[in-house]
């Protein structure tokens, strides 16, 4: 037998590990995948090592049994988000461009940073803008904080753990004040910031939820603190709402409030 077909074969097996767990059987011993996939204990213990170590399986804290990793949430979301989500969003946030005459943008959440799908430029052309497939940090801007206030704590406690750099003065690092403005963006339902990223450029952002009533991802307008002016604001905010509970709408979010 080949080397190669060793390795199909390694990986027929691995996916045949996988699809043993279904909704109804999350959590599955050693000895129970064994007996479902009909291999031997020692393959699947050796193929489990190898999935565990990219994170696609992982052992429960409290049974000892194994379930399906965070990666396929990671891997997953990134499909459905990138292609659904992207077609589904589009065409309300070039109507919110249109609108408020200011950069959109549209994010989800990926491994800690802020992953932009979708880009729209204002016409005024501002010189600055978050490319598509961009990644900022998840907790510097308005965009990218609207989607870390609304991430299990688990996540946000890694995160604020870590040494957090500083873009500008204006930039949140510290704990304590950075856990304040994530309450204050649940609290208010949306997020702002001045001069985190750039100085000189203001920003609102608002969460996009999903059918399971769950963050799908946070869209943002943002543009020169000019453009941004005091008096504007409540009018732009409520735009931005919108838009929000539009997109949230078609993916299937329900929802008592209205805009």
């Amino acid at each position: 037998m080949t080397t190669k077909s060793i390795s199909i074969r390694s990986l027929d097996r691995a996916f045949d590990i996988i699809e043993t767990f279904t909704f109804k059987e999350p959590l599955l011993s050693l000895v129970e995948i064994a007996d479902r996939t009909k291999l031997p204990l020692a393959t699947v213990h050796r193929i489990l090592h190898t999935i565990m170590e990219r994170g696609y399986i992982e052992k429960d804290k409290k049974t000892g049994k194994y379930k399906l990793g965070m990666e396929f949430i990671r891997v997953g979301g990134i499909v459905v988000q990138s292609v659904d989500l992207v077609s589904i969003a589009t065409p309300f946030l070039e109507e919110l461009a249109k609108t408020t005459e200011l950069n959109v943008n549209l994010s989800v959440y990926d491994r800690g940073k802020a992953l932009c799908l979708i880009n729209i430029e204002s016409f005024h052309r501002f010189g600055y803008e978050v490319k598509v497939g961009q990644k900022l940090p998840v907790y510097a801007g308005a965009l990218s904080k609207v989607i870390f206030a609304y991430l299990n704590e688990e996540e946000i406690q890694q995160i604020i753990s870590q040494d957090l750099e500083l873009f500008t003065p204006e930039t949140i690092a510290k704990k304590e004040e950075l856990l304040s403005e994530l309450e204050r963006i649940r609290e208010n339902g949306y997020s702002f910031s001045k001069g985190e990223l750039t100085l000189g450029v203001k920003a609102f952002g608002h969460p996009v939820f999903n059918y399971e009533n769950k963050l799908a991802a946070g869209i943002a307008i943002s543009g020169p603190e000019i453009f941004l002016k005091k008096e504007k604001e409540s009018e732009l905010l409520d735009e931005l709402k919108k838009t929000a509970a539009l997109i949230s709408k078609e993916l299937g979010y329900k929802s008592s409030n209205t805009y």
